[in-house]
């Protein structure tokens, strides 16, 4: 396993959340934490997806539920999927401020026939069924290409709704249903979350890899 972070992301880290506190936007200091400490492409994108304002991250926490049982279900499918899909390809995956796991894939994996999307299907429709949700709808976003044959391989393989959206956010938000996404965005502006991706990882992808950020956080 290879849980480090370089100490000038760390560092980085620190600063960025400290800027975010105290009221600087966000893109003029993830510019100035970036160059100072010279980070990667990856490691900007960490920062930006898994540290936060205080009062964001804490307002997300307090609305995740921790059991699914018997709940609504409303999933952010591609977000959820590919999340499972980073931890089946042995990619670092990081626990963050907010308590949700995100990775760092910065594209769609569009085709449904690649074994290791089959498989995390898979265990997300096996997670979903050890839940023992009330009810779940798996929402795509109509505009990945092949969203439509992804929705009829879903639901015919799993007996699982799925629906394409145009704006596949808005859908999600507008359920008012417990939903489950890493989209830091969704999340605030959602009534409750629960985090698939990472019961999904840590109940059936023992392998994986989850760094816990918010651990580095704390000075």
């Amino acid at each position: 396993m290879r849980s480090f972070l370089r100490s000038e992301v760390v560092e980085a880290a620190r600063d960025y959340k400290y800027l975010l506190n105290r009221g600087y936007p966000q893109k003029a200091s993830l510019d100035f934490v970036s160059a100072n400490y010279k980070l990667t492409r990856s490691e900007r994108a960490l920062l930006l997806r898994c540290v936060h304002r205080d009062v964001d991250s804490e307002a997300v926490k307090k609305k995740t539920v921790r059991d699914a049982h018997g709940l609504e279900l409303v999933i952010d499918g591609y977000n959820v999927i590919l999340t499972v899909v980073s931890a089946i390809e042995g990619l670092q995956i990081f626990l963050c401020d907010d308590g949700f796991i995100r990775d760092l894939r910065s594209s769609y994996v569009k085709n449904f026939e690649t074994p290791k999307i089959v498989e995390a299907v898979k265990y997300v429709a096996k997670a979903i069924d050890e839940l023992k949700v009330k009810d779940v709808l798996i929402v795509l976003d109509k505009n990945v290409s092949w969203s439509a044959e992804h929705a009829d391989f879903i639901r015919s393989a799993y007996g699982i709704k799925v629906v394409a959206a145009a704006k596949a956010d808005i859908a999600v938000i507008g359920s008012g249903k417990v939903i489950s996404s890493s989209d830091f965005v969704i999340l605030l502006k959602s009534e409750k979350a629960f985090d698939l991706a990472q019961f999904t990882v840590r109940n059936l992808v023992p392998s994986a890899e989850i760094v816990e950020l918010r651990n580095f956080l704390i000075n």
